[in-house]
Formats: structure tokens, C-alpha cells, sequence
């Protein structure tokens, strides 16, 4: 039998986290790194027998490469806090592993995307699929501090039982992750030497077309529009923010 590890990163993720381990209990180890939760997410986890790695914040791409580092299983798979393992996913990882071809190396998963408590099934989120899988050997993320990169040596193969990921409680969470991440974005195209061409804000109407007309998200009703408008949002922002850098 083929050992697979899960690995998560957390801050204060009391509403989330019980959920999550709940979807993964059945791994052979799950490494938790926190960075300074204040509220109950460690004691949570220490219900499920997690390894619990206290840690200061070093940016998504180096956070996520030290929780992977402490597991010592075959296979490891990443979960965020706010992610579940459905059922069905969960038998499938572990047929796979054990019985799958040997010459993968690593999985793409498909994703179940929530908004608001809506399941999102158009605008471009309907087809979101993410590499989370692998062999632990084989894996390594890069540096970034915002939309981190997993590298995987080897063959990649495909799932087909989701993740169900249920972001955001409500408009004043996803507000305050947007803040966040568009600053973080800002900083991180700054250090890379991009500039906010003027062209670059163009993007926002742009963005909202290709969403709402061309992927539909008009379909999802209000909580379609309004992550439509969100997401369009969000490039401009972060090309405004990167304007003000020097």
C-alpha cells in the first residue's frame, strides 16, 4: 500500500478547518502549518492527530513548500483550509495510487467552486482545475509570495472527482482577502519589473465581458454577477496598485 500525506496551511481558519480534516482523516499523515492563529483552528487540529508546525508567514509559495517538506509519505496531496475531499474523490486518490499506472507522477483535480453558497458552474469557474496530487519526491513550489507554483518531475494524469471548495462567508471575508491578494499581486509584479500601462487598465471592461457574455456568468444568477464583477474588479485594482509603486 502506497502512504499519502495531506499538507494545509492555515491562520485562523476556525470555521473551516474542522470540515476539511474531516474530509481527509483517512490520510496516512496531515501536516498543518500555522502561521500565529489566534482563534481555535490548532485545537481543532489536534483533535485529528495532526502535525502541527508552528510558523511565521514567508508567502504562499514558500509556506506551502515547508508544510510539504515534513511529511514523509509516498504521495502527498495539498488542501486548503476552506477545501473539502469529496467522498468519492477520496476513494478515487486511493485506488489510484495503489492500483493507478506507475509511470504518473502527479494529478490535476477538478474543482467545485462556491460563492456565497452558490455553486459556481459558469464564468469561468466551471471548468477550474488544480495540480494537488503527486509523488512528494517529485514536487516543488517556487518562491512566490501570491499564486504559487507547483512544479511536478514526471507525467501528469487527470482525476475526475472533485474538490469542493466553499470560499468566502460572505462579501466582507472576500473583501478583505481582496485587499490582500491585490496588494500582494501588486507587490509581486513590482518586483518582477512589470509597469500599469495605460492599455492595462482597459482591462476591467474587458475582463467583465469575457465573464458575463462570452463564459456566461449571468447563468449563475446574482452570485454570478456579482463574482463576475468581483473578479474584473480585481485586475484593475491591482494594476492601480502597482501605478503607485516606485
Amino acid at each position: 500500500m502506497q502512504s499519502i500525506g495531506v499538507y494545509i496551511i492555515t491562520k485562523n481558519e476556525e470555521h473551516n478547518i474542522r470540515q476539511c480534516l474531516e474530509s481527509v482523516k483517512w490520510a496516512d499523515e496531515i501536516a498543518l502549518v500555522d502561521d500565529s492563529s489566534t482563534d481555535k483552528t490548532v485545537a481543532i487540529a489536534r483533535e485529528y492527530h495532526c502535525k502541527i508546525i508552528p510558523s511565521h508567514w514567508r508567502g504562499y509559495g514558500k509556506q506551502k513548500q515547508f508544510a510539504l517538506d515534513h511529511l514523509t509519505t509516498e504521495w502527498a496531496l495539498n488542501i486548503d483550509a476552506d477545501e473539502q475531499v469529496s467522498s468519492k474523490l477520496a476513494t478515487e486518490i486511493l485506488y489510484t495510487i495503489n492500483r493507478g499506472p506507475l509511470t504518473i507522477d502527479g494529478y490535476v483535480i477538478p474543482f467545485e467552486f462556491y460563492f456565497l453558497g452558490h455553486k459556481m458552474q459558469f464564468g469561468g469557474c466551471g471548468s477550474e482545475k488544480h495540480l494537488r496530487l503527486f509523488r512528494r519526491k517529485k514536487g516543488k513550489y517556487d518562491k512566490t509570495t501570491i499564486h504559487e507554483t507547483l512544479a511536478v518531475e514526471g507525467e501528469i494524469g487527470l482525476l475526475k472527482n472533485p474538490v469542493i471548495h466553499h470560499s468566502y462567508r460572505d462579501e466582507a471575508e472576500y473583501f478583505k482577502k481582496f485587499e490582500e491578494y491585490t496588494t500582494l499581486a501588486a507587490q509581486e509584479m513590482h518586483k518582477a519589473g512589470k509597469k500599469a500601462h495605460w492599455y492595462k487598465f482597459l482591462s476591467f471592461p474587458w475582463e467583465l465581458f469575457r465573464r458575463v457574455i462570452l463564459y456566461g456568468a449571468f447563468l449563475d444568477g446574482v452570485a454570478g454577477l456579482k463574482y463576475a464583477w468581483y473578479s474584473s474588479l480585481y485586475v484593475l485594482v491591482k494594476y492601480r496598485k502597482l501605478s503607485k509603486m516606485k
